[in-house]
């Protein structure tokens, strides 16, 4: 597993002074570390490759790049939970027969809070971690210590939201020359390796000769450190398979823009009815300190009403909301066809952000173009804030299993649902499908049709009431996926009596759920109102003078359990496209192989006969997969 290197010299910050006495050691006892810059293609790497892994994001650029070049062995890795997400972990993947010949995964956080310092710490753990796996390789007493390089590209320079390519190459360097320095605290480490050799390596070719530039010019902790002398080559050195020119301007699309709106505190003097909301761009993009929105609620409210209480709204609906609650500041680039996970709060969750849209005058209706959840990936994450409450004793199921419910008998007030019923069997149908080199899932699934049960892989569901048999299911398995289609039911007063509707007056709840030993890895909850987290809008006027406190959904409460990927629907959903929505999440997951952000990209466009394709709060990292059954897939 991915380990953080004990504190050592040099904790990752970056420093700009010169040595003091830099005669104090003499040059023929430093370290001379020498670095260069390849303009070439990754498999040209004559060390093991440093790349970056930002937390929840999809193997893309470089990192996807080398990962086929190594067969898929770091996608292993990221599917069992064996891979460096946190800043400051890296992982040493050896792989000598290979071109490269091993990889240094560096962790770099969470999206849009990349910094030169979380570089540096994490080029430092992993030059550790390579430095070490060698060290342990050889006699105790060799005639000369091993010298070892390592290659890099320039991590963290993600257009979109990275680090320059200047803050990159100091951090990169200062990470090097902060291995070698806790080396030789260690006089047996040092005996038996050094670190003398950095190169970095960039496919296009203008990148690589800013690089070089920038690198010449570099002044860090290389300078002020008396155990290493830093010599950069004059030129690029060509190597083949590299790219002329500069980068092309879909460098960046795979990339995720993290985009905060979270509820204000009420300030004195704030006139009634009118609720602040602030914004905060995580990325290096608009990036802004705080970008405060004040709406008027009860237009906003009503607004809202309109656009989920109708299969087919008002299409200017959503262009007014999104002039309503979007800051100027940030519309040209919501506008820009980037993909965006929106960091939400529990009462800016009950905004409908899949809805927004801007809408030319002349454009056709359903233009794909003007919905801001159609035109590119949209995926929401709760705020760190709400993490504080998050379950950290989790136990992730080690099998097969699935559990689907659909259609349960829930009472006079509920009527059939046999779009809810056709959808589970799709969904049931479509998880047991044998595939190339993976198994089938188990599934268990709970069916009714017009109050008739179906059972599959559970003991028959006899008697006139569903609920017990839905709750036992529940707990009979260590579940990898729940799927449920039934009613659901929100009660911003009664949290007992919100949830997923499974028998008279009966509701699986978000407590009942809480109680799981395992935690699903996704959970899809395609519902009536089961998505709200609170009353839409808010309330100003109680007597606290705040938003008033609203009850946790369902939703929410999966998350804070440590359910990875969790959709629910936010309001009543059309059977047809409801159906579509889910058997195309599920096939472009299993079949296609295809991160959670693509494949609710591909669901919401199968789903545009209504807005239910708008209904749908998808909750999760973009990157996260289904993980394999067996070896070698990357499902």
């Amino acid at each position: 597993m991915p380990t953080r290197p004990r504190s050592g010299a040099s904790s990752g910050r970056l420093t700009r002074r010169k040595p003091a006495n830099p005669t104090a050691v003499p040059t023929t006892d430093r370290v001379q570390l020498t670095a260069t810059v390849v303009h070439a293609s990754l498999e040209q790497a004559r060390w093991p490759l440093a790349v970056g892994h930002v937390q929840g994001m999809p193997l893309r650029g470089a990192e996807g790049a080398l990962d086929r070049l190594l067969h898929g062995r770091l996608m292993d890795r990221l599917l069992v939970g064996a891979y460096p997400e946190m800043d400051g972990d890296a992982h040493f993947l050896p792989a000598p027969t290979a071109s490269p010949p091993g990889a240094l995964v560096l962790g770099l956080g969470p999206a849009g809070e990349v910094t030169a310092a979380k570089v540096a710490r994490a080029m430092t753990a992993g030059v550790l971690h390579w430095a070490l796996d060698r060290a342990d390789t050889l006699p105790e007493r060799p005639d000369q210590p091993l010298r070892l390089g390592v290659t890099t590209t320039l991590v963290g320079t993600n257009p979109l939201d990275g680090i320059s390519i200047q803050d990159s190459l100091a951090a990169l360097v200062d990470g090097v020359i902060s291995a070698e320095q806790l080396i030789r605290t260690s006089a047996r480490l040092r005996s038996l390796v050094t670190v003398d050799t950095l190169e970095v390596i960039e496919l296009y070719e203008d990148r690589a000769r800013t690089a070089l530039s920038l690198l010449r010019a570099l002044d860090t902790a290389a300078l002020a450190s008396p155990a290493v002398v830093l010599n950069v080559g004059n030129e690029v050195e060509e190597r083949g398979g590299g790219v002329e020119g500069a980068p092309p301007a879909e460098y960046s699309r795979g990339s995720w823009w993290r985009l905060e709106a979270l509820a204000a505190e009420l300030v004195p003097g704030m006139p009634s009815g009118y609720r602040d909301l602030d914004f905060t761009s995580l990325g290096r993009r608009a990036r802004a300190d705080r970008l405060v929105q004040r709406i008027e609620s009860a237009t906003v409210d009503g607004l809202v009403r309109a656009a989920i209480s109708t299969p087919r709204p008002d299409r200017q609906l959503g262009n007014t909301l999104f002039e309503l609650l979007v800051p100027h500041e940030l519309k040209p680039t919501l506008l820009g066809g980037e993909n965006v996970q929106l960091v939400v709060d529990p009462e800016t969750a009950a905004y409908p952000w899949e809805a927004l849209a801007s809408d030319p005058a002349d454009s056709p209706d359903g233009a794909v173009e003007s919905r801001l959840a159609l035109r590119a990936g949209f995926l929401r994450q709760f705020s760190e804030r709400d993490a504080r409450e998050a379950r950290f004793a989790i136990r992730r199921p080690t099998g097969s299993d699935v559990l689907v419910i659909a259609n349960p008998p829930a009472g006079e007030a509920a009527p059939d649902l046999p779009g809810a019923l056709r959808e589970g069997r799709l969904v049931a149908k479509t998880l047991g499908k044998r595939r190339r080199d993976h198994p089938p899932y188990a599934v268990h699934a709970l069916m009714w049709d017009d109050g008739l049960p179906e059972t599959i892989g559970l003991p028959p569901a006899d008697g006139a009431e569903g609920w017990p048999h839905i709750i036992n299911a529940l707990y009979r398995y260590e579940y990898r996926i729940i799927h449920v289609a039934a009613h659901g039911a929100y009660h911003p007063d009664d949290p007992s009596h919100s949830g997923i509707l499974i028998g008279q007056d009966r509701y699986l709840t978000a407590a009942t759920i809480d109680s799981m030993p395992v935690v699903p890895e996704m959970v899809f909850l395609n519902c009536c109102h089961s998505g709200r987290t609170g009353t839409i809008g808010f309330d100003t006027l109680g007597t606290s003078g705040t938003a008033h406190q609203l009850a946790a959904s369902v939703a929410r409460s999966l998350l804070l359990l440590g359910v990875r990927a969790v959709v629910a629907a936010g309001w009543a959903v059309d059977d047809e496209d409801a159906s579509n929505f889910a058997g195309t999440l599920y096939r472009s997951l299993l079949d296609d192989g295809e991160t959670f952000g693509e494949a609710v990209t591909a669901a919401r466009r199968a789903a545009t006969r209504t807005n239910t394709w708008a209904a749908y709060q998808c909750y999760g990292d973009p990157g996260f997969r289904l993980r394999s059954l067996a070896a070698g897939t990357d499902t």
